[in-house]
């Protein structure tokens, strides 16, 4: 089999494994997919989609060299993220129990920009983009598989948090979580600070 094809079904699985790994992008689709419903959800999943769009091309411009010429702005980027985090950590602690009276345009246009903002400022992405995917984007490295990774990741990326945000929006899930809101985004905000302070405390 083509050597290309079998790197490029890795890159497919360790995407994957990559996105399903708990943090920060998964967690927001899946409270606003429990809170808000469907529709905000989805927006927020094209959002994360974007943001693996923007980190593609970065990729593509030279992610990996700009970082090893200037690792201070690895460390930029973490802080950024991390007071991100921890701002939004504190919103979803302080959230009042019945949501903010958003209409519904409103509240899904928000999700995009802020799912867009979590994935541009998470560690995770600045790893995988620089080291994992860069790896596809060398100059030796034919056209068709510069777009194919790209296809895969972007797809991926897309198929994923849509399906997260289509199951945790179904009547039962939003049921279960308007019994126990005030817990589950207290939970929600911890778990958001954790991965804010994780940042801010451990350089790598």
């Amino acid at each position: 089999m083509n050597p290309h094809l079998l790197s490029l079904g890795s890159l497919f699985v360790v995407s994957l494994v990559t996105a399903a790994v708990p943090g920060p992008s998964i967690f927001l689709v899946m409270r606003l997919a429990m809170r808000r419903g469907r529709g905000p959800a989805v927006m927020a999943a094209l959002g994360t989609t974007a943001g693996c769009i923007l980190w593609c091309a970065a990729a593509a411009l030279g992610l990996a060299a700009l970082l090893a010429a200037a690792p201070w702005l690895y460390k930029l980027l973490r802080v950024a993220g991390g007071l991100y985090l921890i701002w939004f950590a504190v919103q979803l602690w302080r959230s009042p129990p019945e949501g903010e009276p958003l209409a519904t345009a409103q509240a899904a246009g928000g999700s995009f920009w802020r799912a867009l903002i979590v994935c541009l400022t998470n560690p995770k992405s600045v790893l995988f983009f620089g080291s994992i995917f860069a790896a596809y984007m060398g100059p030796d490295t034919p056209l068709w598989v510069h777009l194919s990774a790209v296809g895969i990741v972007v797809i991926q990326c897309l198929a994923f948090y849509a399906a997260v945000a289509w199951f945790f929006s179904t009547s039962r899930a939003a049921a279960s979580y308007a019994k126990a809101q005030k817990p589950l985004d207290r939970l929600a905000g911890a778990l958001m600070g954790v991965f804010g302070v994780r940042l801010l405390w451990v350089f790598d």
